[in-house]
């Protein structure tokens, strides 16, 4: 289990963190690198290392404020060591260029300066991502299909990686579903990772049911799952199955969509107003982590009449290719969260084919979406959290 073999490296890490920081406070006041106060702090520290730990296997209301804990102090911690590590590196630079030794202990001054400057960098950069992460803008696409339909055109609304749950609520969903109102859509698609693992996460699923039950369109709202839309417990963002099913997933979420007016699609396909094709594949982390067998592009699409357009809600975007030359003509997906935190979003270009965007392959388009909501940290830096506009024009 990756947590279990990275703990070391992170118990370690934050070791090194509080010895640095407590060295800062010393140079700042005498007080500070006493006994009354560095007992306190390491009892605070320790708390904010653990809580990790403590929201994983906790319950009730202490789960609940664990766990807003460790997604802020995630990506808090992120900027800390990056900051600190960058701190080290320019010191050490610092010391070769002045013909000093390496390992020499730098003044007082050197410390409080460049501990300060550490500080205000981890501050602002965390308190911009916490409250960047609550804003919503839309995204505009328009892309054309070599298909005819009775339609001329069709807007479709797109939005993923809610991750309902400690980090997104009832207030975001509001603010979305005003957005997809705006725009008059014709279909309204979102692409997985609804829930965030932990359905008892959601304190009132009943107010979140009553924001998507405000949603108009012309055809429907339909999802597909994603690899979070399941019941397993999570630690530091890595989950660890709970001995259900994900392909079955939680009860209650299917019941909650149902109560919200969204149609699940399975690896599903339907034909809408006889004007073009929608599907719904399962999710990838199906296959991987219970052996269940989704079926693959050609299969899912095999008995469709390729002369309709054909329209896929995907998870993950991945198997591109072999969607496009299974016949499909657009495929929205999300999962990326375009890296979510600087510098995460750098590392998802190389790691994802399409990690956000609009991308053609072949005679196909893909479009992914950053996401509406987070997750593990409760922040955004680099990247924003979205609703996606997107219209098709077809032929006439």
């Amino acid at each position: 289990m990756a947590a279990v073999l990275l703990s070391p490296f992170y118990l370690l890490l934050n070791y090194y963190l509080l010895r640095r920081m407590l060295l800062w406070f010393s140079t700042l006041n005498e007080f500070l690198g006493r006994v009354w106060f560095v007992a306190p702090f390491t009892l605070l520290f320790l708390l904010l290392v653990f809580s990790p730990l403590a929201a994983a296997f906790t319950k009730g209301r202490a789960k609940a404020v664990a766990q807003r804990i460790c997604n802020y102090w995630l990506g808090i911690l992120m900027y800390l060591l990056i900051f600190l590590l960058l701190a080290d590196l320019a010191a050490l630079i610092f010391r070769l260029f002045r013909h000093q030794p390496v390992f020499s202990n730098p003044s007082r001054g050197v410390i409080r300066i460049g501990g300060g400057i550490v500080f205000l960098a981890v501050l602002s950069f965390s308190g911009y991502g916490i409250f960047h992460a609550r804003h919503l803008k839309t995204v505009h696409y328009q892309i054309s299909l070599s298909k005819k339909s009775p339609l001329p055109s069709l807007k479709i609304a797109l939005a993923a990686d809610f991750h309902l749950g400690y980090n997104t609520g009832r207030n975001q969903m509001q603010r979305l579903v005003r957005k997809i109102n705006k725009m008059h859509p014709d279909l309204i698609v979102f692409a997985g990772d609804i829930f965030d693992n932990d359905f008892d996460a959601i304190p009132h699923p009943d107010r979140l049911i009553h924001a998507f039950q405000e949603l108009k369109s012309t055809y429907g709202t339909y999802a597909c799952w994603g690899n979070h839309d399941i019941s397993e417990v999570i630690l530091a963002g890595f989950t660890f199955s709970s001995g259900k099913s994900p392909h079955t997933s939680d009860p209650r979420m299917n019941a909650f969509l149902k109560s919200s007016g969204i149609r699940l699609l399975e690896d599903e396909t339907l034909l809408i107003d006889d004007a073009f094709y929608l599907a719904g594949r399962l999710d990838a982390s199906c296959q991987e982590k219970s052996g269940i067998i989704r079926l693959t592009p050609t299969e899912l699409l095999s008995s469709l009449k390729k002369e309709k357009p054909v329209i896929i809600i995907d998870h993950q975007p991945s198997q591109l290719k072999e969607l496009s030359e299974a016949g499909a003509d657009l495929v929205l997906s999300g999962h990326t969260h375009d890296g979510q935190l600087f510098p995460g979003n750098l590392t998802t270009r190389i790691g994802w084919e399409n990690s956000r965007g609009l991308l053609t392959k072949g005679k196909m388009t893909s479009i992914v979406t950053s996401g509406a909501g987070v997750w593990g940290p409760a922040m955004r830096v680099g990247t924003c959290s979205e609703v996606v506009e997107i219209t098709v024009k077809f032929l006439p």
